[in-house]
Parts: C-alpha cells; sequence; structure tokens
C-alpha cells in the first residue's frame, strides 16, 4: 500500500512570489509561468497566483495538457466560478 504525503499551506492574498518561486513551489518550468501569465491563465494578483500556478500543474500533470490545453481549462473553471457566484447571487436576490 503507497502513502501519499501532502504539505498544507497557507496562502496570504497579500503575498506576492517572482516568477521563479512561482516556478519552484508549483513545479512549473519558469517559461511556463510566464506564458501562462501572459494568456491571462495565472493572475497577476497577489496570492491568488500561486494557486492558478498549482492548478496548472495539476491539470498538465493530471490530464497531461499542453500549455495552451492548460490555459483553456483554467479559462473555463474560471468562467464556471464566476457563473456559480452569479446563480448564487441571484438566488439570494430572489428570495
Amino acid at each position: 500500500m503507497e502513502t501519499e504525503v501532502m504539505a498544507l499551506e497557507w496562502l496570504d492574498d497579500q503575498d506576492e512570489y517572482p516568477v521563479g518561486e512561482l516556478a519552484r513551489r508549483s513545479h512549473l518550468l519558469e517559461i511556463e509561468v510566464l506564458e501562462l501569465m501572459q494568456c491571462g491563465a495565472i493572475p497577476g494578483h497577489p496570492g491568488r497566483a500561486l494557486s492558478a500556478a498549482r492548478t496548472a500543474a495539476r491539470l498538465r500533470q493530471d490530464f497531461e495538457l499542453d500549455l495552451q490545453g492548460v490555459a483553456l481549462a483554467m479559462t473555463l473553471l474560471r468562467r464556471i466560478e464566476e457563473l456559480n457566484v452569479e446563480i448564487a447571487r441571484l438566488k439570494i436576490v430572489s428570495s
């Protein structure tokens, strides 16, 4: 039986990470982080960039996606999240 070890880390929305640090902490290459930032898949917002980079790395590894596929998946996930927030807001307004 294999045991998987997970590391938990508290992310502060105010923390800013240089590209090299994002790459190291997400297990992406620096060039991949830069490309994903250029297309908006990794936001420039402090704190959210690391979470997005880690999500991108998981998508890339789990689904064997190229960078364009990762960028598309990240865009679609962000859009789904926005729509869920809008649905929740509309449910509150209509009640």
